[in-house]
């Protein structure tokens, strides 16, 4: 689990600023503002486990394309400080406390779209450590303080060489002995994995007559663009869910995904949506709708609002407890009351053991979550955001919501346009 997210020197976060994450995080405000950085950034992390990295970040993969070094460090930066920084900070599966913090250069290769990590520090449990570089390898140096131990007795501390399996793994040579003797230990240092993760974009493939099948497992599940949510539907069509379906009890057992689908989408859109999926002589993945009118119609002869969500409503059914949702622009193309009651499905994974990252311009779908903290959502498991930019550099102000949904600082911006016109039209 998350807990926060540090970019400096990023973009356009020149300065350090940390956005703090819930299960239920909210990432809000004007165009620009460097809310889709944070996503990236995290993406960017996963790509580069899921390529086996080394010791660079990669900035251009199967997940996101955020170009070469130079587009990415902050230009003000002073050219013997064009590094950038992240951090992350959470739980890890073992429920340890864990804060990691990685500082990334121009790769040797200016033609190459990554960054070279510089340095890491991180805090995991009763370790202590750092990485720099050193004349080959990186010099790794370790306390280690023991389970209840205290104060005045000193920490042990290890020391050797170390290399990157990709930002969040690492391979130590632990040199100890005056023979010269050594031994190796590998230390995973992720909060965020491939494999837990879950992306939707903000743009999302248009209905196509047949899905042809996945050649590559690299990236999102269901492709960077959703072109690959027909057949991951196909495949796990049977399988069941413990999220909540509409219409049936809250403590019911479970349910096979497609039925789920059906029951949420017919629930965004308040009528009855029958999704049918085929796989002709393999061929690829077609899909078809049955709608309250007609039968067998092709996404292309609905409302675009049907397809756009399809991705969402699949990624959030498909994940499971411990999972990471990053979703952009869930809003696009729907209706307000699908925008709001699409909120309850970000509420429900949040409360089965999910963490959920939404960024959007909804106005709808914070007033919902606004709701849900007023019916008893606990306020801390919302961690909303707001993003804006002075001089041309990022600035994140967190709204705390009370019990009652109630902002208590709504700062200039903030969705305050609807009673901005109103008043004009009431002047």
């Amino acid at each position: 689990m998350l807990r926060s997210v540090l970019l400096e020197g990023f973009r356009s976060f020149e300065q350090p600023t940390a956005v703090r994450f819930a299960p239920l995080t909210i990432l809000a405000g004007p165009n620009n503002a460097g809310k889709s950085s944070v996503i990236q950034a995290l993406l960017a992390l996963v790509q580069s486990e899921q390529a086996s990295s080394a010791d660079s970040l990669l900035l251009s993969g199967a997940w996101c394309d955020l170009g070469r070094f130079d587009d990415v460090v902050s230009a003000s930066r002073p050219l013997d400080q064009r590094r950038f920084m992240f951090g992350v900070n959470g739980e890890n599966s073992h429920k340890y406390a864990t804060d990691f913090l990685w500082e990334f250069g121009a790769p040797d290769d200016d033609a190459l779209a990554a960054a070279r990590i510089y340095k890491l520090d991180y805090a995991s449990g009763n370790a202590t450590g750092r990485l720099a570089p050193g004349p080959e390898r990186f010099v790794w140096t370790e306390e280690m303080v023991a389970i209840g131990q205290r104060p005045p007795n000193p920490p042990r501390e290890r020391s050797g060489s170390a290399t990157f399996v990709h930002p969040g793994i690492i391979d130590t040579r632990e040199e100890y002995g005056p023979s010269g003797m050594y031994r190796t230990r590998r230390i995973a240092l992720r909060l965020v994995e491939a494999s837990r993760t879950q992306y939707v974009g903000p743009f999302r493939s248009p209905p196509q007559p047949l899905y042809t099948p996945r050649t590559s497992a690299a990236g999102p599940p269901l492709g960077r663009y959703g072109e690959h949510t027909a057949e991951l539907l196909f495949r796990r069509r049977t399988q069941q869910t413990d999220v909540t379906v509409p219409g049936q009890p809250h403590e019911d057992a479970g349910s096979p995904i497609l039925l789920a689908v059906n029951a949420w989408w017919s629930h965004l859109f308040d009528g009855s949506f029958a999704l049918q999926i085929d796989a002709p002589a393999r061929l690829g993945f077609t899909l078809s709708i049955d709608t309250p009118s007609a039968e067998r119609l092709g996404l292309g002869q609905v409302g675009l609002g049907l397809s756009q969500a399809l991705p969402i409503v699949t990624a959030c059914l498909v994940s499971r407890p411990g999972d990471l949702l990053l979703i952009e622009t869930p809003e696009a193309h729907l209706h307000p009351g699908a925008q709001h009651r699409l909120a309850s499905l970000f509420i429900d994974l949040a409360r089965k053991g999910r963490q959920v990252v939404i960024e959007t311009h909804s106005e709808h779908l914070v007033t919902a979550v606004q709701i849900a903290v007023k019916e008893g959502l606990p306020p801390e498991d919302v961690a909303l955001s707001f993003f804006s930019q002075e001089a041309g550099r990022t600035v994140v102000q967190e709204i705390e919501l009370n019990p009652h949904g109630r902002a208590l600082r709504w700062p200039p911006g903030f969705f305050d346009q609807a009673a901005i016109d109103l008043a004009e039209l009431l002047r």
